[in-house]
């Protein structure tokens, strides 16, 4: 996947900014508070069609203005696409080649942007519906089989929930069934993706940071159930049922359950030093972008914001020589100017202009 070009406007601290980009490297550079974040932004929002910073439309719309655009030509497997999204206080508008797009899931599945932001750097820190959605957007993306499960589970989960909130607790076996058979099918999906992502975790996080230990990524499921049985899933959520109705929600399920990084015997949120939340976030993302590139010849949009801060200099050297690598198209944010010897282009912002 290729953005040809973008043009925005009235977008965060931007009136009016259009940018021819490279297929291969783009360092876009500037003090702080310039803009350089923002850009990026654009970039992303385009693809995913949602910030990485923020979840309320108004705060992307510049100040004391009713709209913000992003207008973006795309290449994806070759073919051309034309997108113009209008942002305002009660949502957004996309236009994709000309017609409305009325489906969300129909676009992110069409277009996809990785990014590694200070933000994404708590990923492993934050809530775990964070780690879920994060994950469900990367499967969702690459098996439809998998979104289509996720629909049907969150039928029924919403349908239990409703009857455990009205105090129904008669009507709850049958969706209890319909839960366990929907359940064990995402388990199963879940369980999958984190052995292939364990594939290549170790051998990513070496090779980016220089050192041996063994990086994992963890699959909890909230049902313990090792051999994904679904009589014995069954049989736990029957025995969670006062839990669920003195909460008023499902206590158990996958929409509960739990992911986490170890180091070795080192848990992500319990021992792991801001740098290597860093460096081991930086390795998921290059694996989830390895699996994409190699398994589903897809190449997703890499944004990295403020990629070097916090990293020491050799390991700074080391990330360098593996993007140049890599095929994708790449957006870096920096307060420095690139060296001269790296491939693609540069942009210097100031005051929300490129100068």
């Amino acid at each position: 996947m290729i953005i040809r070009n973008i043009e925005v406007s009235q977008f965060r601290n931007y009136s009016r900014c259009k940018a021819d980009f490279s297929a291969e490297l783009n360092w876009i550079y500037g003090a702080n508070g310039q803009g350089k974040t923002n850009l990026v932004e654009a970039v992303h929002y385009l693809c995913n069609l949602e910030s990485f910073r923020t979840k309320k439309p108004a705060q992307l719309l510049q100040e004391n203005k009713v709209e913000a655009v992003i207008q973006a030509e795309l290449e994806r497997q070759r073919v051309q696409h034309q997108v113009r999204i209008k942002i305002s206080k009660k949502g957004r508008q996309v236009v994709l080649d000309h017609s409305p797009s009325h489906r969300v899931s129909e676009y992110i599945l069409s277009f996809m942007a990785l990014a590694f932001t200070p933000e994404d750097v708590n990923l492993f820190r934050n809530v775990p519906q964070e780690r879920r959605k994060f994950f469900n957007r990367i499967m969702t993306f690459v098996d439809p089989v998998y979104f289509k499960n996720l629909q049907e589970y969150t039928k029924i989960i919403a349908q239990k929930n409703s009857l455990l909130r009205q105090g129904l607790p008669e009507q709850i076996p049958l969706w209890n069934e319909m839960l366990a058979r929907s359940a064990v099918k995402i388990m199963q999906q879940r369980i999958n993706f984190v052995e292939q992502m364990n594939a290549h975790l170790h051998e990513l996080f070496m090779e980016l940071s220089g050192r041996s230990e063994k990086l994992t990524l963890v699959y909890k499921p909230s049902l313990n159930s090792t051999d994904l049985d679904e009589k014995k899933c069954l049989l736990q959520l029957e025995k969670s049922l006062q839990r669920d109705l003195q909460y008023g929600f499902a206590v158990l399920g996958p929409h509960r359950d739990e992911y986490h990084l170890m180091i070795d015997e080192k848990k992500d949120k319990d021992f792991f030093s801001q740098g290597e939340f860093r460096i081991t976030n930086l390795s998921l993302k290059m694996t989830i972008n390895r699996l994409l590139c190699e398994r589903y010849k897809f190449y997703p949009v890499l944004i990295f914001d403020d990629l070097f801060s916090e990293l020491d200099e050799e390991v700074v050297q080391q990330v360098l020589q593996y993007f140049i690598k890599l095929k994708n198209q790449i957006f870096i944010t920096s307060t420095s100017e690139p060296s001269s010897s790296l491939p693609g282009k540069y942009f210097h912002i100031e005051k929300g202009q490129l100068v």
